[in-house]
Formats: C-alpha cells, sequence, structure tokens
C-alpha cells in the first residue's frame, strides 16, 4: 500500500504538466472543430455533389437528358450537374470544386441505341476519399446498371418479337416500353421504404467524432505521461522484491496509480466538456436536452476508457527501457491503432477485412463502446470484451516484470 501510495504522490506531482499540455492540445482540436463546423453552416450550398459533365454534350438527346435529371430526377436534390470543357472541369477537380466529371465520347448515344455501349469515363481526384467521392461513383454506378438493363430488356424484347414474327406493332411496342421504363425509373425513390429499427440508434457525425477525439485524446495522453513509468534499470524493483514486495505488487501498484493519472485527468476534461457545452451550447445532438444529469450519465459510462488506456500504455511502458523507444513505440501504436479503428477515418471508408480486424482490435472496441454509451445502445458486450483486453495487457505487463525482476 505504501508503495501505491508513493506512485500516486509521483503521478500527481507531474499532473500539472500534463494537463497544461494537454488542455491546450485540445484546445487547438476543439478551435479547428469550431472553425469547421462554421464554415460547414454557412456554406450550405456546398453540401452537394457536383459534377462535371464533359465531351459530346452538343448532342441533343444528350442535353435533353442532363436537363432531365436537373429538373425533375429525384437526383437533383443530391446531385448538381454542371457542363465544362475537359480543361475546366480538371482545373476544378484539382481546386476541389467538383467532386468528378464524367467523359462523354463521340457519338455516345447512337452508341447506346446500336447497343455497342461506349464507355462514360468517371473522373476523381487521387487526394479525394471523402463522402462525396464515394457518393458519386455509387451514382456513376447505378447509372451504368440502369442502362445497361433497360437496354437489354427493350433489344431481348426486340429480338423475341423478331423471332415469333410479331413485327406488325413493334415499333409501338418498344415504344411502349420505354415509356415503362421511364415510370419506374424516374419515379425510383417511390419504390423503397427507409426504415430504421427501432432497437438501432444511428449516430451522428458530430457524435462520431466526440467519441473518436475522446479516445484520440487520452491515447495522446498516455502516450505524454508515459515517461512516468519507463524505467532503465531493475534495482528499485529488486530491492522491493527483497522486502517482499514482489511483480504482482509492484504491477498492481503501478497500475493503478496510471488509473488514478487518467481518471483525475478525465474528471478535468468532462468538467470542461460540460462548462463548454453549456456555455457554447457546442453538444452532440445524441446530448442535447438531455441536462447535466444526462451528460454526467454518459461521461460516467464512458470512463470505462481510464482502466482500458492505461493498461495499454502501462504494457507498452513495461516493453522498453529507453524514454525515448517508449515515446515513439507509444506514439506508432496509438497512431496506427487510431486509424485502424475509424478515429481519423470512418471505418466504411475501410475495406471489408480492415473493418472486420478493427472490431476485435482494443481500440475498435472502445470506439465501438463510446458509440453504443452515446447513441443508448446496450453495450454490456462489448464492455465485457474491453475488460478481456484490458486484462491481457495487464497480465502481459506482469510477465515482462517477472522476467525483468528474475535477471
Amino acid at each position: 500500500m505504501r508503495y501505491f501510495l508513493l506512485q500516486i504522490k509521483r503521478v500527481c506531482r507531474a499532473l500539472p504538466f500534463l494537463l497544461i499540455t494537454t488542455l491546450v492540445l485540445a484546445g487547438v482540436v476543439g478551435l479547428l472543430a469550431v472553425i469547421q463546423a462554421k464554415t460547414s453552416a454557412e456554406d450550405d450550398g456546398r453540401q452537394k455533389i457536383r459534377l462535371a459533365v464533359v465531351g459530346d454534350t452538343e448532342d441533343e438527346f444528350v442535353k435533353s437528358g442532363i436537363s432531365l435529371l436537373q429538373e425533375m430526377d429525384s437526383s437533383r436534390y443530391t446531385c448538381t450537374i454542371e457542363e465544362m470543357s475537359e480543361e475546366e472541369a480538371q482545373r476544378a477537380l484539382e481546386r476541389r470544386e467538383i467532386n468528378g466529371y464524367l467523359v462523354v465520347p463521340q457519338d455516345f448515344l447512337r452508341s447506346v441505341m446500336s447497343g455497342d455501349n461506349y464507355k462514360v469515363t468517371f473522373v476523381t481526384g487521387t487526394a479525394q476519399h471523402g463522402l462525396g467521392t464515394m457518393l458519386a461513383r455509387e451514382l456513376a454506378d447505378t447509372v451504368s446498371v440502369m442502362l445497361t438493363e433497360t437496354q437489354s430488356g427493350i433489344y431481348a424484347f426486340s429480338r423475341f418479337a423478331r423471332q415469333e414474327g410479331e413485327t406488325d406493332s413493334l415499333d409501338d411496342q418498344i415504344l411502349q416500353l420505354n415509356f415503362r421504363y421511364f415510370d419506374v425509373v424516374l419515379p425510383r425513390a417511390d419504390i423503397y421504404r427507409i426504415d430504421t429499427p427501432d432497437s438501432t440508434s444511428f449516430l451522428s457525425v458530430q457524435g462520431y467524432y466526440f467519441c473518436s477525439a475522446l479516445l484520440l485524446f487520452f491515447l495522446f495522453f498516455g502516450t505524454a505521461s508515459c515517461y512516468l513509468f519507463i524505467r532503465r534499470e531493475d534495482s528499485l524493483g529488486r530491492m522491493l522484491a527483497v522486502r517482499g514486495r514482489g511483480a504482482v505488487s509492484q504491477t498492481l501498484s503501478e497500475y493503478g496509480a496510471y488509473c488514478v493519472l487518467t481518471g483525475l485527468c478525465y474528471l478535468t476534461i468532462s468538467a470542461v466538456l460540460m462548462a463548454v457545452s453549456a456555455g457554447a451550447g457546442l453538444t452532440p445532438p445524441e446530448l442535447e436536452g438531455a441536462g447535466a444529469a444526462g451528460q454526467i450519465r454518459v461521461l460516467f459510462s464512458m470512463a470505462l476508457l481510464i482502466p482500458a488506456v492505461s493498461a495499454l500504455q502501462y504494457f507498452l511502458c513495461q516493453m522498453v527501457r529507453s524514454l525515448v523507444s517508449g515515446v515513439l513505440l507509444s506514439f506508432c501504436c496509438v497512431v496506427g491503432l487510431g486509424y485502424l479503428s475509424g478515429c481519423f477515418y470512418p471505418l466504411s471508408f475501410f475495406p471489408p477485412a480492415v473493418q472486420e480486424i478493427s472490431a476485435w482490435l482494443p481500440t475498435g472496441l472502445l470506439m465501438e463502446y463510446l458509440q453504443r454509451v452515446l447513441s443508448g445502445d446496450g453495450a454490456a458486450v462489448i464492455a465485457l470484451l474491453v475488460l478481456l483486453w484490458t486484462t491481457l495487457f495487464l497480465a502481459a505487463a506482469l510477465g515482462m516484470r517477472r522476467l525483468r525482476l528474475s535477471r
């Protein structure tokens, strides 16, 4: 117990410096978030997907098709289509003023009517992998599928009618089939119903990045404070072991002090967040109307990250003897795990294999847990998995401490 109290006294002396450092970091990140939020709010006109069309746009039928999309099709609420030259489209794409552009080849309409189907090329920036670009690609794929499927139906019907000798009114029937396709494709938004199950809550963008920022903040706080638990040599540990305080006692005392340090920082950050929420009104939509009691309840539930992050960082501290190596190891692990867990980009941007791996990473589970707590969903199973990782990290740190004391 005395060694534990000494460790708490030691970390408390370092707490003001660590708090100042992390609060400055949080202030900078928060300021950037506020600026970004205000910019997004003032620039509502750029919320739509902006696409440009270049190439054979002088064809009257192509012009009619573009006009139809802009005036009548349901995609006009989410997508803006503009005619440009290829040079203008390239410059606009480089400036990120558009999400991409479509290159329509010469005689495109005639190729569609004859079944040759010249390809329309969709061009997007290599550095743009945002939500708008993904939606633009999905839109291009959807248009391609609709064009191919409806064309196949018309040509199949025409070929079958000619084989059966039904050619007297074939042109009128093909025209009626085209009208039927138009009746189905144009009001396609009415053929499905959006259903949000009552058992599932969907997190807002603000709520998602609130969780990711909170997790990243404490991961980097662990990196800043890891110098407290990195030991160059083990003479003190061996002396304590001789006096009856072996590896288990030392590990639990130091880990407990690490949890106290992280917990004090968490209390401070929670108070700052509640003050900012009350003063500036910057609250995730999931917490609006919850009041101070609701916010305290959510922050208390999120406190599971204290033992989990502390166990991860303490384990990393036991793997090295040099301060430089420890800070570098912690920083690389934090950045790598944070990236794979969706703290920088949503997991939907990653391939399915990465998403499956993230679902079992400790930081991935913590991210999922924070989101479930914020949205009000059940998180008991996720919490058990997080505690399992915490136990594994602590057991691994204990094994490494025993190995070092035995040498």
